[in-house]
């Protein structure tokens, strides 16, 4: 079963929102709090400024002073009490707290009820306390009201509302609170998605593991890769190099790649053209350079971002290198060998002949130079006939010369024969295949102290395929060697870079062949590969 991953942009969003939430979710009981006292004490100074003004007023004091004959003050307190907001009640009484206000006409005469009105009576104390009256729990101010002609207190004014009233003006502010709270959690929880989206758009739509993924596959491609890799960024500064460019340009031991990061790269590689292709926006393909003594086969090209360039990238290889590739691919390597072990036994005889000559021995040179052209015509005769493909005839003679040179005997098989054409089998498939399978045949039987020394060929051809054999007298591979000569870089001879055999089995595998090796220590090597041809 697919394990399920929840999306980067799933992610920030909720997480997102679960911080807003959780932070608003502990701001939110103080700021309530606050808020309700808030609301309490704007009722209070409300409620302790309209009994202020009550007190102060000339209606109110001369209609007290004369125990309100004409009924003003109740006339005047309801006129008032419409005209204000969040009052229950404002009550008017002498100094035996006998109401002359009430918003029950039925309580006026009677005394004011609570408890809470001796200490505005008896001290003449401005205050705000909460008791129970006839209208129900409250919150009351009380303010002593003062005639001032005679400058003694006349009685008191409360003026209040009803606890429920105070209650219900917090729920309502906490409501609101409540509302403004919740708001801010949906903007953050919006904000976040888009938020997270443009994280995401930036990202490329990549998940975390998506992009360790390919962080992961661009550093083994870094490692694989043989060529030499350097780019910089639009300030000329390097962002990525590999190990195979500081080992093709030889600084590998002054610099690791995490040092060179984020330097110049004309610091690092003085004639490095990567600025000029970020000036003129044009790659360049092919180009040969030379760089610290190496010479290079480099490719320059620019990185563009929504069409504008924003760095460059050069990958290149070592031209020796690539020569050297190329020569073991197409077979042209084992050409040469043949050719230049042709040209030195050649001119070994022609320092004999002349030696001869030198000494006055005419008559041994005459027998010298016939018996090496019946030798030669012996050999180029059967090779000849036997050998139609003239490549493989000419690589096969100059084997003859390398391994004369070396004191081997290539022995041809008398089964060998090998027509012109082969099908889908190309020549250079065998001059890859017969080259190097028979260069290490002479190189492994050199090495051995055996007096007779012999590589035995065998080419055979028919109409369904191509068999070769190859066996020398050579000291045998090690059976534990045996499962890696085939693989590239493994080698067993000093100065060898492990090519010449993975070459022969990509070639065996790219012809649909077989390949067979059986090998004894210190007795000798058999190869034989079988290579079926297409029927026309």
């Amino acid at each position: 079963m697919r394990k399920y991953t929840v999306k980067l942009q799933t992610k920030i969003t909720i997480l997102i929102t679960i911080v807003v939430f959780i932070s608003i979710s502990i701001v939110l009981p103080f700021i309530t709090d606050s808020v309700s006292k808030n609301v309490e004490e704007k009722l209070a100074v409300n409620i302790m400024n309209i009994a202020k003004i009550v007190a102060k007023s000339p209606v109110i004091r001369e209609s007290l002073a004369k125990k309100d004959p004409d009924k003003i003050i109740k006339t005047y307190i309801d006129t008032l009490l419409d005209s204000v907001n969040q009052i229950e009640f404002i009550v008017v009484a002498d100094m035996n707290g006998i109401r002359y206000s009430h918003p029950n006409p039925n309580r006026i005469g009677h005394k004011f009820v609570g408890g809470d009105q001796y200490r505005v009576i008896k001290k003449g104390e401005s205050y705000i306390s909460k008791a129970t009256g006839t209208l129900g729990e409250s919150m009351r101010a009380f303010i002593p009201i003062y005639d001032l002609q005679n400058k003694r207190q006349i009685g008191f004014v409360s003026v209040g509302t009803l606890i429920k009233s105070v209650e219900e003006a917090k729920h309502e502010a906490i409501l609101h609170l409540v509302f403004l709270a919740y708001t801010g959690i949906l903007a953050g929880a919006i904000g976040a998605f888009l938020l997270a989206k443009n994280i995401k758009n930036t990202l490329m739509g990549l998940e975390p593991d998506e992009i360790i993924k390919l962080y992961n596959e661009k550093v083994g491609m870094l490692d694989a890769i043989h060529e030499g890799i350097i780019a910089i960024d639009r300030d000329c500064k390097i962002t990525l190099v590999n190990d195979s460019a500081l080992d093709i340009l030889q600084i590998k031991d002054k610099y690791k790649p995490k040092e060179i990061i984020g330097k110049p790269v004309t610091d690092i590689f003085h004639t490095s053209r990567l600025p000029k292709v970020l000036e003129t926006g044009i790659a360049e393909y092919d180009k040969e350079q030379r760089i610290n003594d190496t010479i290079i086969v480099t490719n320059r090209v620019p990185i563009k971002d929504n069409g504008k360039i924003v760095g460059a990238i050069a990958t290149f290889r070592d031209k020796t290198k690539i020569t050297r590739l190329a020569e073991e691919v197409t077979g042209v390597k084992q050409i040469v060998q043949a050719l230049r072990a042709n040209t030195h036994e050649f001119l070994n005889k022609l320092h004999v002949i002349l030696g001869l000559l030198h000494i006055g021995e005419i008559e041994e040179a005459k027998k010298y130079i016939v018996n090496i052209t019946e030798s030669q015509q012996q050999i180029l005769s059967m090779i000849i006939k036997k050998i139609k493909d003239p490549t493989i005839a000419g690589l096969i003679l100059g084997k003859f010369s390398r391994a004369k040179e070396l004191g081997i005997k290539i022995v041809v098989d008398e089964a060998t024969k090998l027509n012109l054409k082969h099908n889908n089998i190309s020549s250079s498939a065998l001059i890859t295949l017969v080259g190097n399978i028979l260069e290490n045949a002479l190189e492994a039987v050199s090495k051995t102290n055996k007096e007779e020394k012999i590589v035995k060929l065998r080419i055979e051809e028919n109409k369904e395929k191509i068999e070769i054999e190859i066996e020398d007298t050579g000291k045998g591979i090690e059976k534990e060697h045996l499962k890696d000569i085939f693989k590239r870089g493994f080698t067993t001879k000093l100065g060898s870079e492990g090519i010449g055999l993975d070459l022969v089995k990509r070639t065996v595998d790219e012809l649909n062949g077989k390949i067979y090796v059986e090998s004894e220590i210190n007795k000798g090597t058999i190869f034989k590969v079988i290579l079926p041809k297409e029927v026309d």
